[in-house]
């Protein structure tokens, strides 16, 4: 008997899959698995932790995809992270450009808020796991704990009056720490340390 379940929040691009840098993940063709993600999806998974992702998605609102693109591939990816043993509980996606500021494109915190009211998780016991600064601010701005995935040196973050609790190489690492409290920066040493 695990226990009941614990929430984690989970950015989609640059932890799950692999960013396009200045461009979007706009068919199944370009949605790559990060390596180790779909190992830590499964870790997480067999804890009992229920993943939600939350990400913004304005492919969409920039007329690059449509919203049954996007749908296709969450529904493929989702498919497949179940395949190798992990599930995806929910997706939630902003889909709008910067400039139409919603409320719930991250970095401000609409889509966490979403999230919370549909499932009921506490955000001090929930932790999201994201790749940029963006994800930190939507984080902080509901007080949750966030991992950086992030191959940056990790004192980069740690100045930040917003930093992230650890920052992991990879979704993999993240799932280590979570369950393990191994495989990941700790800011808390003196120096820091990977533990």
């Amino acid at each position: 008997m695990l226990g009941m379940p614990r929430f984690v929040l989970l950015d989609r691009d640059g932890v799950i899959n692999q960013r396009i840098v200045g461009s979007y993940v706009t068919c199944w063709e370009k949605f790559i698995f990060l390596p180790g993600a779909l190992e830590g999806l499964r870790l997480l998974t067999e804890k009992n932790y229920h993943v939600t992702v939350v990400s913004n998605q304005a492919g969409v609102g920039k007329g690059l995809m449509t919203a049954d693109d996007l749908q296709e591939i969450t529904r493929k990816f989702v498919k497949e992270v179940d395949a190798q043993g992990g599930r995806i509980r929910s997706v939630y996606y902003c889909t709008h450009r910067a400039e139409d500021d919603c409320p719930c494109r991250k970095p401000k915190p609409g889509l966490l808020l979403k999230a919370q009211a549909e499932h009921h998780f506490t955000f001090e016991d929930t932790f999201l796991i994201g790749d940029s600064e963006s994800d930190l601010l939507a984080a902080q701005a509901v007080g949750c704990p966030a991992i950086m995935v992030s191959n940056a040196p990790p004192a980069s973050f740690d100045k930040l009056p917003h930093a992230p609790q650890v920052t992991v190489p990879g979704l993999l690492a993240a799932a280590a720490y979570l369950v393990n409290k191994k495989g990941c920066y700790n800011p808390s040493e003196r120096g820091g340390s990977w533990v």
